[in-house]
């Protein structure tokens, strides 16, 4: 059996898609704080460690799908779900791409309602021209292919992660004594049970992140790379959250309890520190943030109904264009539901149900089918051109 090329952990394509991963992350509800609060700092000391071990249930996730995706070179979710479920794709595997579907509009959809918000309350624009702002910055990128997709998800990372480490350091440093106290003290707000869950349950929403990823990953082609761009992937986003999580300790209780501070708890804690510059970087993150989920996720879906709608359509831009701008139209719809609603309710309900759609299918049936898919890697009986072995 001859050896197979490997490649590497890390190029421009792992930390792309690590990069669409937690620009996909950094959404409406990450970069209000609704999401830290509802999930990690309301229920404790323990808040700062358990995104660690969310992260790492999105990691695998992640490693799996792209792995499978790789092997088959199918980048679609539901060419990769199908590739993963198999010998009983058609049932699981269906209910899945139907369910994900669904409830792939919620995260877009969190970022219209906030957008709306944000250049209404910042620049005076009516809340419909904001959303038709969000809306257009969307379809623009995504028109460009998966390609573009990275390099835009790619520098947006970089100046988030700037405006992230900026402001959340800041916070960290000016409510350390309140932040050390809850740490030293133990403090429990709701129960070590509650907090393990809530925890758990963050990363089991968020598993659902892969979609984008794996949407972003066209032209992945050796073994390392998947590892690649989960290991970084899981780094980033876990440094990222623990940071602001801890930022938001500083500001307990009242993000979890003042009804105006829960609102938009990341704001609050900013408003507090004084620095006047933040007033201006802090919109500038939160609108990065709100349009790179938008672009993750609408693009993940624009991937999968290309394959079923406007097949003999040869302008692909074009094509791009109008299932995009079609997806937004119905996320403009649910967006209507509000911020608090689908981050509390919305996501919690995808949490549950991806442990039986998600969870336990690719640990099970995912894992079994890349090692299937493996020894046909290794035959060198991949898609064509796809041949890794060393000496073929």
């Amino acid at each position: 059996m001859q050896k197979i090329n490997k490649g590497k952990y890390f190029n421009s394509l792992t930390i792309g898609v690590a990069a669409v991963w937690f620009s996909s992350h950094c959404g409406a509800g990450f970069a209000s704080g609704t999401q830290e609060v509802a999930y990690f700092v309301r229920h404790g000391w323990l808040a700062p460690f358990f995104p660690l071990w969310a992260m790492i249930i999105v990691g695998t996730m992640m490693y799996i799908t792209l792995e499978i995706g790789r092997l088959n070179q199918a980048f679609s979710y539901s060419q990769v779900v199908a590739k993963a479920y198999a010998p009983i794709q058609v049932v699981l595997g269906t209910t899945y791409d139907i369910v994900t579907t669904i409830t792939m509009l919620l995260a877009p959809a969190a970022c219209l309602a906030a957008g709306a918000v944000l250049f209404n309350q910042y620049f005076g624009i009516p809340n419909f021209f904001g959303t038709l702002i969000m809306l257009i910055l969307t379809v623009l990128v995504c028109i460009f292919g998966a390609k573009a997709v990275r390099m835009f998800g790619t520098a947006l990372t970089i100046l988030m992660i700037i405006c992230v480490a900026a402001i959340t350091i800041t916070g960290i440093a000016a409510n350390w004594d309140v932040i050390a106290a809850q740490i030293a003290e133990k403090k429990i707000y709701t129960s070590y049970g509650q907090a393990l869950w809530y925890g758990t349950l963050y990363g089991l929403f968020q598993a659902n992140i892969w979609t984008a990823g794996c949407a972003s990953a066209v032209g992945m082609r050796y073994r390392n790379e998947p590892k690649g761009a989960a290991l970084t992937g899981v780094i980033l986003n876990t440094l990222m959250l623990s940071f602001v999580v801890l930022m938001l300790m500083g500001g307990m209780p009242a993000v979890a309890t003042d009804p105006q501070a829960k609102l938009l708890p990341t704001l609050y804690v900013v408003n507090q520190l004084g620095v006047p510059a933040f007033k201006v970087i802090y919109p500038i993150l939160l609108f990065m943030a709100l349009i790179t989920t938008a672009v993750g996720f609408v693009f993940a879906v624009q991937t999968r109904l290309g394959l079923l709608f406007f097949k003999k359509m040869e302008n692909q831009k074009l094509k791009n264009a109008i299932i995009s701008t079609g997806w937004l139209v119905i996320i403009w719809l649910v967006a209507q539901m509000g911020l608090i609603t689908i981050v509390q309710k919305g996501y919690a309900f995808i949490g549950y149900i991806m442990i039986f759609l998600l969870i336990i299918p690719m640990l099970t049936l995912g894992l079994m089918n890349i090692k299937k898919y493996r020894k046909l890697e290794d035959a060198g009986q991949l898609p064509p051109g796809m041949d890794n072995r060393i000496s073929a």
